[in-house]
């Protein structure tokens, strides 16, 4: 039975929590203040002259300014006075008088600079009011810098970038040459090249002004898998490798499409395939011709025989880091893949600071893949792209089931300004997504906010993610969606299904504003053999959003949802039980 209900006016919107504070020495009458906890060092994070610090902020943080920091003993800096990375699109966003009751992002990361090699230094981070009030120390941490790093230049190899030489040998050669520790350089100028493999222990270092260019060369990414079928490495390739880092401030292009004449607020945008005749290979490449090393590749993958459904997926990423562990990404712009930005699969502790990537709006341009894998710190990061930002995947149907999970993400301090998703669990759900936290993220004009997708065939689902402090803004269709019938109309994948449909459970989503949707705000399917349950909704703030739709949902929680014009929302729900809205529980 649906019954359409019309939300009133609430008042509260920030989360109360009851938390046992330590006053500070220096703290005025009266006023107390929580300390930060569980400071620590990304793994491989730390060079020979800095050192990168990440925290968690106390449960409650409203009354939290800024957060000192302490090395041996003594303060050297604050974050609120440190040069953020994304200032100059989240300052915008906030100097804005349209969004003065967005959610404010609260910083809490920092890198240590100015080091001398192979130093120990000991670490900790206080709370600061915005009295100047600080609160205790967090934990204490014992970080060193590396040792010198002895570096490998690849033009001593004979690379030459000047764009039109193809440099894939020298710079392998310095890759394979680097000694345990030390870097392989680019430096400045564009260097052609196929795709590499890193190794164990090693940095590859871009310089300012320095760009690795994929060679547009279909031909040299390609190899037959062991069924006999074509397939394309990545860019740059690792596998059964530790302790990898790819540095620097240069960009990595693959080279994938045209770029459009425009820009969207200063990014690049990247004309996208249309693949939508099916009349045969001479219509279906024409309209395909706006690729660079998309199309050649595809054209490849069908000249041996695929069909182009089989064909279109397998185009080359850029980065593709398998079976490995502590990877650090730090720094870099991606620009441009023919596929897939970033893919690390089976893999253990990665973490992404500080990396630009620029796909939109290239076909099936995701952001980052991590699928199979355990430990993911993303922060300090900008996703511009032309399919889902930030994905997770765990496998499809009955016999990945049997693989562990893809688990322990923190994803904060990012700016996320286009894309399918801003932050996504599925398609591929089988074996479980879980654990996630994602605080203090800007989104704009994604297509959606969190989007957890699956279907009935690969099972498993999402569970244990907490959504929180996140300011959403401009969303093209559903701020946060969970839906059981998600397809994807060029995938071409065969397997046998799962025991039981996907669902997604005991998912939190806290003390977000969300300015403008062009679907329904909050959009909650399941199917009648699976249904979601355990989702809750707490200080939420929606401007301009009108619906909220749940089907197949129960045991699910809505407290303190705050409207901007509470008469124009409508509550769409149908086949739902024990459903809470602020306290009142009510079958549907």
């Amino acid at each position: 039975m649906k019954k359409i209900y019309t939300a009133c006016i609430l008042s509260l919107f920030l989360l109360v929590t009851v938390t046992i504070l330590k006053t500070s020495p220096s703290a005025q009458a009266g006023e107390t203040i929580a300390a930060p906890s569980n400071l620590q060092s990304p793994a491989a994070s730390a060079d020979d002259t800095s050192i990168v610090l990440i925290w968690n902020k106390p449960e409650n943080a409203s009354g939290i300014s800024s957060y000192n920091i302490y090395k041996d003993g003594k303060q050297i800096g604050s974050t609120k006075t440190a040069e953020a990375p994304l200032k100059d699109y989240m300052d915008p966003f906030y100097a804005a008088p349209e969004n003065e009751n967005a959610v404010k992002i609260s910083v809490h990361n920092y890198r240590v600079t100015g080091l001398s090699p192979g130093a120990k230094h000991t670490f900790s981070v206080k709370s600061v009011s915005p009295n100047g009030v600080e609160s205790a120390a967090s934990n204490e941490i014992e970080q060193s810098t590396s040792p010198q790093e002895k570096t490998f230049r690849i033009t001593d190899y004979g690379a030459v970038g000047d764009r039109n030489t193809l440099n894939t040998k020298a710079i392998q050669q310095a890759i394979d040459d680097c000694t345990p520790g030390g870097k392989v350089l680019i430096p400045a100028g564009v260097f052609k090249t196929g795709p590499l493999w890193l190794k164990s222990d090693m940095t590859l270092e871009l310089s300012p002004e320095a760009t690795l260019l994929a060679s547009e060369n279909a031909d040299e990414y390609s190899y037959l898998d062991t069924s006999g079928e074509i397939r394309f490495y990545a860019l740059i390739n690792s596998k059964n490798a530790k302790n990898i880092r790819i540095t620097g401030t240069g960009c990595i292009d693959g080279n994938g499409w045209m770029q459009s004449s425009s820009t969207d607020d200063g990014l690049p945008v990247f004309l996208k395939a249309k693949n939508t005749i099916k009349a045969g290979l001479p219509a279906l490449m024409h309209t395909f011709n706006i690729g660079i090393l998309a199309k050649n590749s595809v054209q490849k993958a069908m000249d041996s025989g695929l069909s182009f459904k089989q064909a279109y997926p397998r185009r080359p990423c850029l980065i593709t880091l398998k079976d490995s562990a502590d990877i650090y990404l730090a720094d870099f712009t991606l620009r441009n893949p023919a596929n897939h930005a970033i893919g690390i699969y089976g893999s253990k502790t990665a973490a992404l600071n500080r990396i630009r990537v620029e796909t939109y709006d290239a076909n099936n341009g995701d952001g980052l893949n991590f699928a199979d894998s355990d430990g993911l710190i993303v922060f300090n990061s900008l996703f511009s792209t032309g399919d889902d930002d930030i994905n997770f995947s765990a496998g499809q149907g009955l016999n990945d089931q049997k693989k562990a999970s893809t688990k322990n993400i923190w994803i904060f301090n990012n700016y996320i300004r286009r894309g399918h998703g801003a932050i996504v669990a599925g398609s591929h759900t089988s074996a479980w997504i879980e654990n996630i936290l994602a605080e203090d993220n800007l989104i704009e004009h994604t297509q959606t906010g969190l989007r957890c997708k699956t279907n009935q065939a690969t099972g498993g689902g999402a569970r244990n993610i907490l959504f929180r402090d996140n300011a959403l803004k401009d969303i093209e269709k559903q701020a946060f969606v969970f839906t059981s019938d998600y397809a994807d109309a060029n995938a071409a994948n065969t397997y046998p299904a799962a025991d039981a449909p996907g669902v997604f459970h005991d998912i939190t989503i806290q003390n977000c504003s969300i300015d403008k949707t062009g679907g329904a705000a909050i959009e909650a399917i399941g199917i009648p053999s699976a249904s979601h349950y355990g989702l809750k909704f707490e200080n939420l703030r929606f401007s301009h959003v009108d619906t909220i739709k749940l089907n197949y949902v129960y045991g699910s929680q809505f407290k303190n949802l705050t409207f901007t014009d509470p008469a124009n929302i409508t509550w769409d729900i149908q086949h739902a039980s024990g459903i809470v809205i602020d306290g009142k529980s009510s079958d549907y």
